[in-house]
């Protein structure tokens, strides 16, 4: 069983992230997400351990009437300010979060499975989601297919996570874990990270994208790295 960790070792691992290199997916991943979502014109949306707030940005530019994002670093919402500006921003824990308004949708992007209670993070979104909201939820999944080609042609997994806590289940147990904590799954969507030869302007591994080429386009559901859980809460 993996240690507790304290909120201070915690909060010191991700400032030490956002401080040196950052946390950021590509801006298709976002958009993706929002397009999941719906039209969010005119809306509220509070995404939940922002990071960087390229969501936030997007949601924006989207026509989004209110954007609050809540992280617990203070590296990742000094870039989050940077990045969307016209947001409102809460320097916090996911799992206590300090607000009583209420949001028309609620994001969580890979975030949950890293918080030392996922239970109580998973309690405070649907505390936060409006009764008719939606909210979007992405966790990885245990039996990737990246990772299960590794452990057949190199005998272990590619890599181990670099975040201080960190959590995988398959699609059932973490649909099981939604819907323990207060929420109706309406779908659930695959997410695999789409190839691209170029990243932040650098050349990247030619033979590292047409692996993830080949794994983008044929991984059955039940294998993708990722899930994305779009909620309703219980009524």
């Amino acid at each position: 069983m993996e240690a507790k960790r304290s909120k201070k070792e915690i909060v010191n691992d991700y400032d030490r992230i956002f401080f040196k290199h950052g946390l950021r997916e590509d801006i298709h991943y976002y958009r993706s997400i929002l397009s999941i979502l719906g039209d969010i014109r005119n809306k509220t949306l509070l995404d939940v351990a922002c990071g960087e707030g390229i969501l936030l940005k997007e949601a924006q530019a989207r026509g989004a009437k209110k954007t609050v994002g809540v992280d617990i670093s203070l590296g990742a919402l000094k870039k989050a300010r940077e990045n969307s500006p016209g947001s409102c921003f809460i320097l916090g824990d996911g799992e206590n979060i300090c607000s009583n308004l209420k949001f028309d949708f609620v994001t969580c992007l890979g975030s949950l499975e890293h918080y030392d209670s996922p239970e109580a993070g998973c309690r405070e979104i649907t505390r936060l989601l409006k009764g008719d909201g939606r909210a979007a939820i992405l966790l990885p999944n245990q039996f990737a297919m990246h990772a299960l080609l590794d452990v057949l042609f190199r005998g272990r997994p590619g890599g181990e996570g670099f975040q201080i806590i960190e959590r995988l289940a398959s699609f059932h147990e973490w649909k099981g874990f939604l819907e323990e904590n207060g929420f109706r799954v309406l779908k659930a969507y695959k997410y695999n990270q789409k190839p691209v030869i170029f990243r932040n302007g650098k050349l990247r591994s030619i033979k590292k994208f047409f692996k993830n080429i080949l794994l983008y386009y044929i991984t059955p559901f039940y294998f993708a790295r990722n899930f994305i859980f779009l909620c309703e809460k219980k009524k």
